[in-house]
């Protein structure tokens, strides 16, 4: 049992999400912290093809309602309304990005996931 002045934040279910000719790396898998720090996760893809990098949270025990935080286009952060205290977004969404939460606190504690788009439609597979 945690106790109340303990923290978790739990990246992703799954740390490799393997896509065709894509594998996205989360790290760390999970994270115990208290409250009023601050916590980095990161995202590793190394694609120039998908250029977006999105960052959702989970905060619902069982089902999978997920809030976008915001993403980058390319090393451009766009952080959404609900997240614009507390939540950075930096690097380069076709390398490595990072998902930093400062003064964490009981709300903070979820399940966090990133995942890489690439621009509009999708590419036909190599012949």
């Amino acid at each position: 049992m945690m106790s109340a002045s303990t923290l978790c934040l739990l990246l992703a279910a799954v740390a490799d999400l393997a896509l065709p000719a894509l594998v996205v790396k989360q790290t760390p898998e999970i994270v115990f912290t208290r409250p009023g720090l601050e916590v980095v996760l990161n995202c590793y893809h190394g694609d120039d093809d998908y250029p977006y990098m999105l960052w959702y949270r989970s905060r619902t025990a069982g089902r999978r309602a997920m809030e976008l935080i915001g993403l980058l286009s390319y090393d451009k952060p766009s952080v959404e309304e609900d997240f614009q205290r507390g939540f950075q977004l930096t690097g380069d969404a076709s390398g490595e990005a990072r998902l930093r939460i400062s003064g964490v606190n009981a709300t903070d504690a979820a399940e966090y996931s990133c995942a890489a788009r690439r621009h509009g439609g999708s590419r036909q597979p190599d012949s």
